[in-house]
């Protein structure tokens, strides 16, 4: 039987592991390849490219991509890119304006791939009922998970 797909959003991986929530999500990631199968977006691997470029010294940089090619293949994650997410966008956009463009992109790549949960630290996502009854989407913290 096939382990329900998570998309799993930026933040999980961006959160320093020194916060409550850091903590939540290392412990979410460790889990992931027993239980579920974890997926990133590409809007998700965007962001984190961007995030690692920003970074000005070399080893710094050197060492977010081997943490995070060790997340991704510790945690069996794939990748996903959109196939036709056009519509979607301006629906997701219709239901809650207040999300940021990539947010959206991100909720729906999750939906376009039929993925159980989106895991995410953005508050604004968490528990979104409308986005979460109108795509069967169940949008979670890491800690709800654990």
């Amino acid at each position: 039987m096939p382990q329900p797909r998570h998309h799993i959003d930026t933040s999980v991986i961006l959160e320093s592991e020194k916060t409550i929530d850091g903590r939540f999500c290392r412990r979410y990631l460790l889990k992931l390849p027993h239980n579920y199968n974890g997926v990133f977006s590409s809007p998700v691997m965007s962001e984190l490219m961007i995030s690692m470029l920003t970074l000005k010294e070399f080893e710094k940089r050197h060492r977010f991509l081997d943490i995070l090619t060790n997340v991704m293949e510790n945690g069996k994650i794939e990748v996903y890119m959109p196939q036709n997410i056009g519509e979607l966008l301006t629906k997701i956009k219709d239901i809650d304006s207040r999300l940021q463009p990539t947010d959206i992109e991100i909720v729906a790549c999750a939906v376009e791939n039929e993925a159980l949960n989106l895991i995410t630290l953005d508050k604004k996502l968490i528990g979104n009922k409308t986005l979460e009854r109108e795509f069967g989407l169940k949008i979670s913290h890491p800690k709800d998970l654990l």
